[in-house]
């Protein structure tokens, strides 16, 4: 008598091999697609950002878990540091922007750029001082040396959220983007 055990009495994860199985499906996706997505993302995580001023410029921990969430990276940059060298040349442009809209007061509106090789897309959102922002600083509940206080509506400094081309292919739905009719 043979006896013979060929597998193992473990359990699968089929949650994790059905999303696997939707990653590896092929989408056919066009540029303007993948734009009009990138900026619809940019905007749903800097509306996160902009409901909770204080608490994303204070917490690294909840803009690092967001960023984690979305699969996306989020850096606050501040005023004084939009002059300094950047990798991509595209980010030192819209940087150079910003700050030329500071220096003159003109108003201050996010911006989606495609970066780089195309692997990657910079959705920058404006921060401006308010009361909220303003009385934290007086209060000390924003330690943040590089934050400096500011006139009242002028330009503290900007997110910028870095999308992975990858990750937004990987997260949009064909599906709705026909219904859109994108």
């Amino acid at each position: 008598m043979v006896v013979c055990n060929a597998c193992e009495f473990k359990r699968l994860d089929t949650a994790k091999m059905k999303q696997d199985m939707e990653n590896q499906q092929i989408k056919h996706v066009t540029s303007s697609q993948l734009s009009t997505f990138s900026s619809e993302k940019g905007e749903e995580l800097a509306g996160v950002l902009q409901q909770q001023p204080v608490r994303a410029l204070r917490n690294t921990t909840f803009v690092d878990s967001l960023a984690k969430a979305s699969a996306s990276r989020i850096v606050f940059v501040p005023t004084q540091d939009l002059s300094k060298p950047q990798t991509d040349t595209k980010t030192k442009e819209v940087f150079a922007a910003y700050q030329y809209s500071a220096e003159k007061h003109l108003p201050q509106e996010t911006n989606i750029q495609q970066i780089g090789d195309g692997s990657e897309w910079l959705y920058t959102v404006p921060v401006v001082m308010t009361k909220e922002i303003e009385a934290a600083l007086v209060n000390k509940s924003i330690s943040n040396p590089v934050i400096q206080s500011v006139p009242q509506n002028d330009l503290l400094g900007l997110w910028a959220i870095y999308l992975s081309r990858k990750e937004l292919i990987r997260q949009i739905d064909p599906k709705k983007l026909e219904k859109k009719n994108l």
